[in-house]
């Protein structure tokens, strides 16, 4: 990593491990939302297909339970 690059985030990592052994992105689905409107709470499902990885994240925000399933992935992923 040179001097000033901010640390990358799961989702960055992941596809850019995917796409390094040149496979298909990972693709994100919202599964569910929870709660009320000023507390809500999101389920996203993160499929690798290539591995048949499957795993899901949760947050308040889409974006933050992406981020969860894909470091989920990423663990997987480097269990194999």
């Amino acid at each position: 990593m040179t001097p000033g690059q901010g640390i990358k985030d799961a989702k960055t990592r992941l596809q850019e491990h995917l796409q390094g052994m040149r496979l298909a992105l990972p693709k994100y689905t919202l599964a569910a939302t929870e709660g009320e409107a000023h507390a809500q709470q999101f389920k996203v499902v993160c499929v690798i297909e290539a591995f048949k990885i499957h795993t899901e994240g949760r947050g308040g925000s889409r974006r933050a339970a992406e981020q969860v399933a894909a470091e989920r992935a990423l663990a997987t992923l480097y269990k194999q």
